[in-house]
């Protein structure tokens, strides 16, 4: 799968519905996601993917980066999750997430997702990253 990386200047306001489920459709009409990324603290990163108006976590561990496990319990299912936050540096910096950002949403896609596709592009929020 090709990922292109699309830089885009965080919105004001933006919106999405909680709970909602992903258009597959919709995915393989317009070949495009949209990743936040987010402080967690001054040096963690949190992703997140939204397709349409379903907004998702994708905070994954990727081999070959640096990044923070979370052990985190939800109050509203509870479950307990592990989350892996990309962990900025000098050495990993906005082109570092870049990397990150197309191998999380490339494993997104295909395996919790479960649709292919030959090129997605990625609108990235890195705002003051």
């Amino acid at each position: 799968m090709k990922v292109n990386i699309i830089e885009v200047p965080t919105p004001q306001f933006s919106e999405f519905t909680m709970f909602e489920g992903i258009n597959k459709e919709k995915l393989k009409e317009t070949k495009t996601v949209r990743v936040i990324a987010s402080h967690e603290t001054k040096t963690r990163i949190s992703t997140s993917m939204q397709i349409g108006q379903s907004r998702n976590g994708v905070n994954f561990a990727v081999e070959g980066f640096k990044t923070h496990e979370s052990v985190e319990h939800s109050y509203f299912t509870s479950e307990t999750s592990v989350k892996h936050y990309f962990v900025k540096s000098k050495k990993q910096g906005v082109e570092a997430y870049k990397e990150y950002v197309k191998k999380v949403v490339e494993d997104a896609l295909k395996n919790y997702i479960g649709v292919e596709l030959d090129e997605v592009t990625v609108e990235l929020e890195v705002g003051n990253f």
